[in-house]
């Protein structure tokens, strides 16, 4: 089997909120995985019209902004304060984000070079049954005092334990991963993890969970 007959692995991002995930996306892409983020994906389908509508159907004109696309932060306090609500939004979007994903996983395999590795984040990889997608799991998790220190400026102590409770519990997610780095420390702990674990995944090694630190934020 030649190079470009090789599989290219995909590798699933996940973490909860404040972990460093985001941070850890960053480090991959520098060792050059192809990249991308659920996130993004989610912001750009509230600019698509097929999705405005079905929101503004549903919670009306007052998650709209002035410029007619969805307001998130309008959103974000109407469904974190609702479980249904979020239940809801979470049903609509996530067939539109799986399917984009599929979309640009088959545009690396088939582009020119060929990246060596697939990396894509997803917050709820596991909530929303997507970690099946994946060749490879890497969770990065952080005691809920670090995580809520790093989030200070961005939300209030009930916003996050709200947010945290509608997630599942890291120890199972840490059970069901396939690289686990526990950020509680430096950067530097944090890419040298990233870039082990890209290292191991090249070379076929199999998974092992990993521990350390790092002052990522998400």
């Amino acid at each position: 089997m030649t190079a470009t007959d090789r599989p290219i692995p995909v590798l699933g991002l996940t973490g909860g909120i404040g972990s460093g995930k985001s941070t850890a996306l960053a480090y991959l892409h520098e060792l050059g995985a192809a990249c991308i983020s659920s996130d993004d994906i989610v912001h750009e389908l509230y600019s698509s019209a097929a999705v405005i509508d079905r929101i503004r159907d549903h919670f009306g004109d007052v998650v709209v902004d002035g410029a007619g696309g969805i307001s998130r932060p309008a959103l974000a306090g109407i469904v974190f304060s609702d479980e249904a609500e979020l239940r809801w939004l979470e049903d609509l979007l996530h067939p539109f984000v799986r399917d984009a994903v599929a979309e640009w996983v088959e545009t690396q395999r088939n582009a020119t070079p060929r990246p060596a590795l697939i990396a894509v984040e997803v917050p709820l990889l596991f909530e929303t049954g997507f970690e099946q997608w994946f060749d490879f799991i890497m969770l990065i998790t952080a005691p809920d005092d670090v995580r809520r220190k790093r989030l200070t400026a961005k939300l209030t102590d009930s916003e996050f334990r709200r947010r945290r409770s509608q997630q599942m519990p890291e120890a199972e997610k840490i059970a069901r991963s396939d690289f686990v780095f526990e950020n509680t420390g430096t950067r530097k702990a944090l890419r040298e993890f990233v870039g082990q674990t890209v290292a191991s995944i090249l070379a076929g090694e199999s998974p092992a969970a990993e521990e350390g630190a790092g002052e990522s934020v998400q």
